[in-house]
C-alpha cells in the first residue's frame, strides 16, 4: 500500500473541512469512511497484527506528511498544518476508532502520540464521531436555541 493513498484523506482537507457542521457531519463522514475506510483497512491488514509495522505504517503516513508541508510555499506551510490536523481530528481519528478492526483504533492513537512526540505544543485528542456530533451547538446568530442557557430554577 502506498502511502500517499493514505495521506489522501488528510490532504483533501479543503473538500471535508467545510463540511464539519452539525447538518452534515454524519453524511460527511459516510463518505469519508466509505472512501478511506477500505485503504486503511486494507493497510492495517497488510501489518497483520505487528504493532511494530503499525507503528511504522503511522510514523510513515507522518513523514509524508510532514514533506508535504514543506513542499509549501513558506507562508502557507502553517495554514496547511492546521487544517490537515482538523481533518485529523474530525475525520480520520473518529473514522479509524468506528472502522470493525481495533487496530485501525490503535493505528490512531499512534497517529496522535506519533504527533504529539514531533508536536509537542500542538499535540491532539481523539474521539469517536458520536462524540464530536454531540459537541455541536443548536444556535443561529450565537443564540442557544436548546434553552441550555436558561436558568429554568430562577425562573419559577
Amino acid at each position: 500500500m502506498k502511502v500517499e493513498e493514505l495521506c489522501a484523506a488528510v490532504w483533501e482537507a479543503p473538500d471535508w473541512l467545510p463540511r464539519f457542521r452539525r447538518n452534515e457531519y454524519q453524511k460527511a463522514l459516510r463518505e469519508y469512511r466509505d472512501r478511506f475506510g477500505p485503504l486503511y483497512a486494507r493497510a492495517v491488514g497488510e501489518a497483520e497484527g505487528d504493532l511494530a509495522a503499525l507503528e511504522k505504517l503511522a510514523d510513515d503516513i507522518l513523514d509524508a506528511l510532514e514533506a508535504g508541508w514543506k513542499r509549501q510555499r513558506f507562508w502557507n506551510r502553517s495554514a496547511a498544518q492546521v487544517e490537515q490536523k482538523q481533518v485529523i481530528v474530525s475525520f480520520l481519528s473518529p473514522m479509524l476508532l468506528d472502522l470493525p478492526d481495533p487496530l485501525c483504533g490503535r493505528l490512531a492513537g499512534m497517529l496522535r502520540q506519533g504527533w504529539a512526540d514531533r508536536w509537542p505544543r500542538d499535540a491532539y485528542q481523539i474521539t469517536t464521531a458520536e462524540v464530536l456530533q454531540k459537541g455541536f451547538r443548536y444556535s443561529i446568530l450565537g443564540i442557544d436555541l436548546e434553552g441550555k442557557h436558561l436558568d429554568r430554577e430562577r425562573d419559577r
